[in-house]
């Protein structure tokens, strides 16, 4: 099994494909699998790093709570560890937040940056979102209702019309080997809610995409927009069509989307 030593814990990661080499950082709770679907598409074009942030998945998962920063850090050692720098790289919700600290901590680990369905800090509306999903995960809630509950916020009406699949859905997402500790959740939830990326945005000079789905309703619009606005050269793009999880629900106009921005000239 592939780990690192870094700052202290084990990272879990997986390297995948050939090419220019490709970091993905996943979101809140997540793991490597999470990149799954995008994977086959990815490794054709580029040498994909995927790996379990602390607290989930593989990883160690040490007292919490955790910070972004700290996660940043990890991120930026396992590079280190492998040798490769600077790497394009693509954080998704949590880890847009992660990748959003190494582009202005981290900047000489980058070489491109795409921030995809991401925010740079926490509205009240997510507060409560958080609060009340901790809250199911706390009790005594069956798994695959907390799963459909948590399905309503990142996909789109067209997928959830289909009650069929998307409980099919849902049920996947119960079969994973690793998933993630109640406990390693919520220490990565705590810096997440915490974490404010505003003032060190203008600082960027790598460059970003800032990429999102139109029907996201869990990190909407605005919030990549504010993002796009405050890195400086940063290009806002709107798909028009899927949610906070359009990675998986519209893959291939996620992963078009991704390849053109890192493959193009500069």
């Amino acid at each position: 099994m592939p780990t690192a030593h870094v700052n202290g814990i084990r990272i879990y990661y997986q390297l995948d494909g050939s090419g220019p080499p490709l970091l993905l950082i996943s979101g809140l709770g997540q793991n490597c699998a999470s990149w799954a679907p995008l994977l086959p598409a990815l490794r054709e074009r580029f040498g994909c790093i995927v790996f379990d942030n602390r607290g989930s998945g593989r990883s160690d998962a040490p007292p919490g709570p955790y910070t972004i920063d700290q996660m940043a850090d990890d991120t930026a050692a396992l590079l280190e560890h492998l040798k490769l720098g600077p790497v394009s790289a693509v954080g998704w919700s949590l880890g847009g937040s992660v990748l959003q600290s190494m582009l202005v901590r981290h900047r000489d680990r980058l070489a491109r940056a795409v921030l995809l369905s991401a925010f740079p800090c926490y509205s009240e509306l997510q507060h409560r979102w958080l609060d009340s999903l901790i809250a199911l995960q706390r009790s005594a809630i069956e798994p695959l209702t907390l799963a459909v509950f948590r399905a309503a916020w990142v996909f789109t009406p067209r997928w959830l019309s289909n009650h069929a699949a998307a409980v099919a859905t849902a049920k996947l997402a119960l079969q994973d080997p690793y998933p993630t500790s109640i406990e390693g959740f919520e220490a990565q939830a705590h810096g997440l809610r915490r974490y404010d990326a505003r003032a060190g945005l203008p600082t960027v000079s790598t460059p970003t995409l800032v990429l999102v789905g139109a029907e996201d309703i869990l990190t909407p619009v605005e919030q990549s927009a504010e993002i796009a606005r405050l890195i400086p050269g940063a290009r806002l793009q709107v798909l028009a069509r899927g949610g906070h999880a359009m990675a998986l629900e519209y893959t291939s106009d996620t992963v078009r989307a991704i390849a053109a921005f890192l493959t193009a000239a500069s």
